[in-house]
């Protein structure tokens, strides 16, 4: 029996916003309000909503700006395979970006303005950033990092979230690397990313980013024992992207944001 076409359709928009990343997004959210202490249940809830409608967004826009190279890169995704069309996948980005400012600003005033800048950045990486080469994986790196600036605000105490930022862009960095790395040959047509530039300076890069990665965990995992103990799987996991990559594989993305979800758990846990 053939799947509804509304069914279908909700299935194409789940995955043109990437719904596990929106969760993940949420997740961080969550991470940020407990690292700076916990607080108020609403603000901290509405903040995740809004990290979910940013995440939307954001890969909305993006799957728009990269159609042409998704038809060789990602074919089935929704775009290329027809299961969705352009227009459709716009409006689906704007209402997730109003959402996003609405939500943001609930939580705290100030975060709907941080929200705003946040949109303009967003909308920007496909068409502009992300032709910069390693300056826009940078910036990417840090739009990824922001859900625990986002928790860690809701509840009064940004400062600690700005650590948790500082410690997580690298790590998303090294992600941004990885999948340019991976899909260097679709890119290569119409994007001079430092994987089509240089090989093997983005494999530099990409260390780099997990050696600054950890550098970072450092200072945090002193006098914490079982902090670092529990960092170890997410470590690991680091190490073997990084192989994966230096030999010339395919799904080292996959194993950074495993590697992330885990070190969200550590944090979690050390914070107990």
């Amino acid at each position: 029996m053939k799947r509804s076409t509304f069914a279908s359709s909700v299935d194409a928009l789940l995955a043109l916003v990437r719904w596990q990343n929106a969760l993940i997004a949420a997740t961080g959210v969550l991470v940020g309000a407990w690292w700076a202490g916990w607080g108020p249940r609403a603000p901290i809830v509405v903040a995740a909503a809004a990290a979910v409608a940013l995440t939307a967004a954001a890969n909305a826009w993006n799957d728009v700006a990269d159609l042409e190279i998704d038809r060789v890169a990602h074919p089935t995704r929704p775009l290329p395979s027809g299961a969705l069309g352009v227009g459709a996948a716009r409006a689906t980005a704007w209402c997730a970006a109003g959402a996003g400012v609405v939500l943001a600003a609930i939580a705290r005033p100030a975060l709907g303005v941080l929200t705003v800048l946040v949109l303009i950045a967003m909308w920007g990486y496909s068409p502009w950033l992300k032709r910069r080469g390693l300056a826009g994986n940078c910036a990417v790196a840090i739009l990824a990092s922001l859900p625990f600036l986002y928790g860690a605000w809701a509840v009064g105490h940004p400062r600690p979230g700005l650590v948790l930022v500082l410690v997580a862009a690298p790590l998303h960095l090294a992600r941004e690397l990885a999948k340019d790395i991976d899909d260097a040959s679709a890119d290569a047509a119409t994007r001079r990313t430092v994987p089509v530039v240089n090989l093997a300076a983005a494999r530099i890069f990409l260390l780099a980013a997990v050696a600054a990665f950890v550098l970072m965990l450092v200072p945090l995992a002193v006098g914490r024992p079982r902090f670092a103990l529990i960092l170890v799987p997410a470590l690991v996991l680091c190490t073997l992207a990084a192989r994966t990559v230096l030999r010339g594989r395919h799904g080292a993305p996959m194993l950074f944001k495993l590697a992330m979800l885990l070190a969200m758990v550590a944090f979690v846990a050390a914070r107990r």
